[in-house]
């Protein structure tokens, strides 16, 4: 399988609507978010990772890809044996992967990438697709997620050694995801001081603060994706990282891929977010 690289536009900030900082209201009464942004459709290149998957890593990027051997294939139910499964799944991948000793998973969000959803088939568990970059939480936004995880005497204890926060995002089906793939930030890339932005989340359970990403001056970011991207691929996409040496986070958003064919086959993924603790 060929790579390919693609041109496609990414909505990055270039001020807002009202003067005041950046916020989004990512309601589950709404299937689409709402923000006083005002973005810049920018026309970027996205390098494709195919037959490139290990040029990338956690520490350096922010990002992983690996493979998928788990049963789970489709959307399941909260509180259901799949959702058991899937978790117990991922957990043991993660400990594994990255020698953690605890690996929580704190909540899954489904997304349609084919038909998009209408307002009475979101929920917190069921969204579109996100068609602007963003981290999920800043770090203030992660130690608030790991008191409202553990409560604030144990989060007091863990957060004395190191923590993370990863998201796992892979498609679910048998579709290969081409219309609106996820593209991914390489951390190296990013101007910190002048690209990245605080960012209010309203409405949502799982965040109040989180990062946005204006264009970098010397048009110096690196964007990702993976072509043809199959159920048992997933990307690792890190948000959050207490170790000041390694790459903190992974800028991450959907885009239209304008060189798929239109097509209305239903085309959907997961995203897993995962509080991952250590012994040191």
């Amino acid at each position: 399988m060929m790579g390919q690289d693609v041109l496609g536009e990414i909505n990055l900030l270039t001020d807002t609507s009202d003067g005041c900082p950046p916020w989004v209201d990512v309601s589950a009464t709404s299937a689409w978010a709402t923000s006083n942004f005002a973005n810049f459709p920018t026309r970027l290149t996205i390098h494709d990772l195919r037959d490139k998957e290990t040029s990338v890593n956690l520490d350096i990027n922010a990002i992983e890809v690996c493979k998928y051997e788990g049963e789970i294939n489709d959307e399941f139910d909260n509180d259901s044996e799949a959702q058991r499964i899937y978790y117990d799944e991922l957990i043991s991948f993660l400990k594994n992967r990255l020698g953690a000793s605890r690996v929580i998973i704190f909540n899954h969000l489904f997304r349609s990438r084919g038909p998009p959803r209408t307002d009475d088939q979101c929920d917190t568990n069921h969204k579109n697709p996100v068609f602007y970059p963003h981290v999920d939480l800043d770090p203030p936004g992660a130690r608030w997620k790991v008191e409202q995880i553990l409560g604030k005497e144990e989060a007091q204890k863990v957060i004395q050694n190191r923590f993370q926060i990863i998201n796992i995002w892979r498609p679910l089906g048998s579709h290969v995801i081409r219309n609106k793939p996820l593209a991914v930030c390489d951390y190296s890339s990013l101007d910190i001081r002048n690209d990245v932005h605080p960012l209010e989340v309203r409405g949502s359970l799982n965040a109040l603060s989180a990062y946005t990403i204006s264009r970098s001056k010397q048009d110096a970011q690196r964007w990702f994706y993976l072509s043809d991207m199959r159920s048992n691929e997933m990307f690792l996409i890190k948000v959050f990282d207490s170790n000041p040496n390694v790459a903190q986070f992974c800028f991450h958003t959907s885009f239209v891929n304008e060189d798929a064919l239109d097509s209305n086959v239903e085309q959907k993924s997961i995203e897993a977010r995962c509080l991952i603790l250590y012994d040191t």
